[in-house]
């Protein structure tokens, strides 16, 4: 479950970035390093009993402010100590390519979901998501953002030179459609939806009797109008970004899939910190997430909630019949889902003993 790493000079050269480009980092507490700084820190040049650090989110859209915000905090817990080179989001690459600069230390924290990282190690997060651990933000937050599967995630995290340094609201998968209201197991049967390339995922809907098409998000929009799918599995909040909003006229909420995301720092930085600096990062990351967390669910609300009142769409509840036959697809999933993850992680969620935990 480990990713490859590839020498700091040839990935540099492959993606075509300086380092001068990236804010290499200065570490430690007697760094002459200079460095652009964002939020209340201004654009003064660091001290000489100052470090630079560079962070960045793998994605541009509503993440990148609170970036800024995690930079802004970092300067005021550390005393000015730390100060952060906000470096544009997307702008290094893919999940994957800023993943390994974590990994040489090319790049020192980034803003990313866990279904990124995932795809970086091989698949070895994906029991975090699957069918049915979470009902609502209530057990997300007491299961996943504060309790058993973060821990989990993090700990392989680790293991890949990723520290995991807070946990963030990523939302649940919805399903949206043009044809008609989804309420019982039959109306799902034969609508063709757009998935992700995620195996969990794809299982359920073609348990649920749809047909999963697996394109690229980019694709959607024009895939509804050509009628290539007839609806979507994504959480709400992404609407906007896919170009969906005035297209969508029903959406049942599932809530049968939730995810998170995280700041995480590169081992290489995060080594050289000291304790007293590491629960300052940690601090600064975690405000950062709950502040994106509530940003987050008022903004999926206020989508949800608008589109309702302009008519656009109509929002639907699984009936009781439907929900006891998704419960007994999480099962199925789960049984299959062993040999995928460790007997430790399966045993946990079968028994629900992640609950206690």
């Amino acid at each position: 479950m480990s990713t490859k790493k590839i020498s700091r000079r040839d990935f540099l050269k492959a993606a075509g970035i300086s380092a001068a480009a990236i804010g290499l980092t200065a570490c430690g507490g007697s760094s002459s390093t200079a460095a652009s700084t964002t939020g209340s820190a201004g654009s003064a040049a660091v001290s000489a009993e100052s470090a630079a650090f560079s962070v960045t989110a793998d994605v541009t859209g509503d993440r990148a402010p609170y970036v800024e915000r995690f930079a802004e905090l970092i300067s005021d817990k550390t005393g000015g100590r730390y100060q952060a080179n906000v470096i544009a989001a997307g702008s290094l690459g893919n999940g994957s390519d800023m993943a390994q600069m974590l990994q040489m230390g090319t790049l020192d924290v980034l803003m990313s979901d866990d279904m990124t990282m995932d795809g970086v190690l091989d698949g070895a997060l994906g029991f975090a998501w699957l069918p049915g651990l979470v009902a609502d933000y209530d057990e997300a937050d007491k299961y996943y953002l504060k309790g058993w599967i973060a821990d989990e995630v993090a700990k392989i995290m680790e293991q890949n030179s990723l520290i995991r340094i807070s946990s963030y609201c990523n939302g649940f998968r919805q399903v949206g459609n043009i044809i008609r209201p989804v309420t019982e197991m039959s109306d799902l049967a034969g609508l063709k939806i757009r998935t992700p390339s995620v195996a969990s995922v794809v299982s359920f809907y073609e348990k649920c009797g749809a047909l999963p098409v697996m394109i690229a998000g980019s694709e959607v929009l024009n895939a509804l109008q050509t009628g290539t799918v007839d609806g979507l599995d994504n959480a709400v909040f992404n609407y906007t970004n896919q170009g969906v909003l005035d297209v969508i006229t029903h959406i049942t909420e599932l809530n049968y899939c939730y995810s998170g995301g995280c700041f995480i720092a590169g081992s290489p930085f995060w080594e050289k910190l000291s304790d007293e600096d590491k629960t300052a990062f940690k601090e600064a990351a975690q405000e950062a997430s709950d502040e994106f967390t509530e940003f987050f669910r008022e903004k999926t609300e206020k989508i949800t909630n608008d589109g309702v009142a302009s008519g656009q769409w109509t929002v639907d509840q699984p009936s009781d019949g439907m929900k006891a036959k998704l419960q007994e697809i999480y099962r199925q999933i789960w049984e299959e889902s062993r040999g995928t993850y460790s007997d430790e992680i399966m045993d946990a969620i079968t028994s629900g003993d992640y609950k206690n935990k």
